[in-house]
C-alpha cells in the first residue's frame, strides 16, 4: 500500500464515519459518496443514491419548496462557488422533516471538479430554541437579556406590556434605562446600589425598584439577575416580576391591621373595665346570681358588636384588594 493509498484510506473512513450527513456531488448534481450518516438521517441507502441524481427530489417533495430552495442556491453560487450555514428542511423517507444546516466545498481530484457537501441535522437543537423563545415569550414576567454594556438584546412579550415599551424601542440599546428610571437622582441611586451588589455576588434577588412606563405609571419591580455564556461571551439575564399590586395589598394589611387596632381599642377597654366592675360588685356582695348574669349578657352583646364590626371591615379589605396573598385571604375570610 503506497502512502497515498493510506491516506484514501484515511479520508474514506473519516468521511463514512463522521456525525454529519456527507454527500459528493458531481457539477450534474449525481451523487458520488454517501456516508452512513447521511443513511441515517435520510433515510436512504447509498445503493439507492450513488449514481443518481433523483434524490434531490425525493427530499424535497413538495415542487415549489424545491424551486425556491434552487433559486436561493443558484444566487448563492453566483457569487462564491460554495455557500455556508445554509438552512433547509428535508423530507426523511419515512416522511419526517428534519431541517438541515448545509455547507459546502468544491475540491478536484483526477481532473474533475466535485462539491463535498456537509449537512448537520440541527432539528433537535431547532426545537429546543423554539421551545425557549415559546417559554420566554409566555411568561408572565418581565424577561430581557443585556450585552456587557447595558444593552438591551431581548425584550420579552411581558416587558412590553408592563413597561408600555415595544421591543422595536427597547432593543439594541441602552436607552430604555434612562425612560424606564426618568429621575436623575433616583438612577444614580438604583445604579450604585445594582453596582454595589453586583461586585459582592455578580448577581441579585429580589431587588425591588420603582420603574415609570411609557405611559406615565409608576410600577414597582423585583429584580432577578443571572450571567449567561462564559468569556468575552458573558452577558446578564433579568427576570422582572411585577410587584405593584402585591404591595399596595400589602400596605393595605398594614392600613388595616393599624385601623383595627384602633377601632377595637376603646370598645375591648369598655368591655375591660365594665367585667372589672361586675368582679367588684361580685366579691362585695352587692349583686344576685341573676343581676350578674344580666350584666355579663350585656358584655356579650357588647363583644358580639366588636365582632360584627371587624369581620365587616376584614371582608370590605378582601374585596378591595384582591392580591393579597392567599395566606391572609384565608385569615381575613375566616370567621
Amino acid at each position: 500500500m503506497t502512502a497515498e493509498d493510506g491516506s484514501g484510506c484515511i479520508e474514506a473512513g473519516i468521511l463514512e464515519n463522521a456525525l454529519v450527513l456527507i454527500a459528493v456531488l458531481e457539477k450534474s448534481g449525481r451523487i458520488v459518496a454517501w456516508n452512513h450518516a447521511a443513511e441515517t438521517i435520510t433515510g436512504y441507502t447509498k445503493d439507492e443514491v450513488i449514481g443518481d441524481t433523483s434524490i434531490w427530489k425525493n427530499l424535497y417533495p413538495d415542487a415549489e419548496y424545491r424551486n425556491s430552495v434552487t433559486a436561493r442556491i443558484a444566487a448563492i453560487l453566483k457569487e462564491k462557488n460554495y455557500f455556508e450555514n445554509f438552512e433547509t428542511t428535508i423530507t426523511t423517507r419515512s416522511g419526517e422533516s428534519r431541517i438541515i444546516l448545509w455547507n459546502t466545498k468544491e475540491i478536484s481530484g483526477s481532473g474533475k471538479k466535485r462539491v463535498v457537501t456537509a449537512g448537520l441535522d440541527i432539528t433537535r437543537q431547532k426545537e429546543l430554541d423554539a421551545f425557549r423563545e415559546s417559554v420566554v415569550e409566555n411568561a408572565n414576567v418581565l424577561i430581557t437579556v443585556l450585552g456587557r454594556n447595558g444593552e438591551v438584546l431581548l425584550w420579552n412579550t411581558a416587558a412590553e406590556k408592563i413597561t408600555g415599551y415595544p421591543r422595536e424601542e427597547a432593543v439594541g440599546n441602552q436607552e430604555i434605562w434612562k425612560r424606564m428610571y426618568p429621575d436623575p437622582a433616583y438612577r444614580k441611586t438604583v445604579t450604585n446600589k445594582i453596582t454595589e451588589i453586583i461586585s459582592s455576588h455578580r448577581y441579585f434577588e429580589n431587588l425591588d425598584t420603582a420603574i415609570t412606563t411609557k405611559s406615565g405609571e409608576a410600577r414597582i419591580i423585583s429584580w432577578n439577575t443571572r450571567e449567561i455564556g462564559s468569556g468575552t461571551g458573558r452577558l446578564a439575564i433579568a427576570i422582572g416580576r411585577d410587584m405593584t399590586e402585591q404591595r399596595k395589598a400589602e400596605e393595605a394589611l398594614i392600613a388595616y391591621m393599624t385601623e383595627m387596632a384602633m377601632r377595637i381599642k376603646q370598645p375591648v377597654g369598655i368591655i375591660r373595665d365594665n367585667l372589672q366592675d361586675v368582679a367588684e360588685l361580685i366579691r362585695a356582695g352587692k349583686v344576685t346570681p341573676e343581676d350578674t348574669a344580666l350584666l355579663l349578657d350585656g358584655q356579650v352583646r357588647n363583644a358580639t358588636q366588636v365582632m360584627a364590626n371587624v369581620q365587616e371591615f376584614q371582608k370590605a379589605i378582601v374585596e378591595k384588594n384582591r392580591e393579597i396573598p392567599e395566606a391572609y385571604r384565608k385569615f381575613l375570610e375566616g370567621d
